[in-house]
């Protein structure tokens, strides 16, 4: 078993977006993303299956197919290279757990090691 314990300094993404690496391996990785008031994820996609939940907050996700609000306890799933943009239109910050399939190559350089394993 290995832990990751959140940490006091997030990385920042864009303007207003702020993410967390936490537990992965080959084929799974968690990030805690923070969105403050106001701030956007852009359009993109990726070969990774996201899933994820709202842990605070309340979000906008809009995708190539329409768009839709979602709020704290709500899960989403978005599939492979579905291209999707994420907005906090409210005045409160709010924070997702995304869960990515396979894990993000591309995230790794932001990535730490496990703290704890047993």
């Amino acid at each position: 078993m290995k832990v990751w314990r959140l940490r006091s300094n997030w990385d920042q993404v864009f303007s207003g977006v702020y993410r967390q690496i936490m537990a992965y391996d080959n084929d799974i990785m968690l990030m805690l993303v923070k969105i403050q008031p106001k701030s956007t994820v852009p359009m993109h996609s990726h070969k990774n299956i996201q899933a994820g939940i709202v842990i605070k907050g309340k979000l906008l996700f809009v995708t190539e197919k329409g768009k839709i609000e979602v709020s704290e306890g709500d899960s989403y799933y978005i599939g492979a290279y579905e291209g999707h943009e994420v907005h906090n239109l409210a005045d409160d910050e709010a924070i997702a757990l995304d869960i990515f399939v396979p894990k993000r190559d591309d995230y790794l350089p932001y990535a730490h090691q496990a703290d704890h394993e047993i």
